[in-house]
């Protein structure tokens, strides 16, 4: 399903298909990489926020995986791993006095991305494992931290060596009842089966 408030685009530099979220109330796009680097164009010199990737300089094998306005720094960075762990990084942590074009270390690079997402406030996301378990939960349930090479908290429960494949906002999901999927009093949950005729 296409998820809603986002847009896939080809990028003019390799044939990756790009997340790109709201830019509107930004002054800088900001570019995070598969190097887990973010790089920072300034929106006044743009005609639209594509032209951001013309503007960047990626090192060999680097690639554009997600490009956002920076909501003038508030809200938080979600970053979700296949190892079941998810971090919330404060957008503070990006914001520079000086008008640098590219930190290193925009996030964790010891377990491979499965989500990337600036969020404004707290969101539920759906998170799926390789075994088909699925857990909903409340970003709230997860602390905010400086840090941007946090690795995160145990969200997802490895369970015969599955791995957490898939993270959504949960509005961008197929669900029948949702709250079935729910550990509300913590996190680090195997989960539960997707349901037939779920879909996420």
């Amino acid at each position: 399903m296409e998820e809603k408030n986002d847009l896939k685009r080809e990028s003019p530099s390799d044939s990756t298909s790009i997340k790109v979220s709201d830019d509107s109330n930004s002054g800088e796009i900001l570019v995070f990489t598969s190097l887990c680097n973010v790089c920072k164009v300034q929106k006044k010199e743009l005609i639209d926020k594509f032209q951001a990737l013309q503007k960047i300089d990626l090192e060999s094998g680097e690639k554009p995986i997600y490009l956002t306005g920076e909501k003038r720094y508030k809200g938080f960075l979600i970053v979700a791993f296949e190892n079941g762990k998810i971090g919330k990084i404060s957008m503070e942590s990006f914001q520079t006095e000086y008008a640098r074009k590219k930190l290193k270390n925009a996030f964790n690079s010891e377990s491979r991305l499965v989500f990337i997402e600036l969020i404004e406030h707290d969101i539920d996301l759906v998170a799926m494992s390789s075994i088909k378990k699925v857990v909903l939960f409340n970003t709230s349930l997860i602390n905010a931290v400086g840090s941007r090479s946090t690795k995160g908290v145990q969200v997802m429960k490895p369970k015969d060596g599955s791995s957490m494949i898939k993270v959504k906002r949960l509005d961008n999901t197929k669900l029948t009842d949702p709250e079935y999927y729910r550990k509300s009093d913590s996190l680090n949950a195997i989960g539960f089966y997707l349901k037939p005729g779920d879909e996420i």
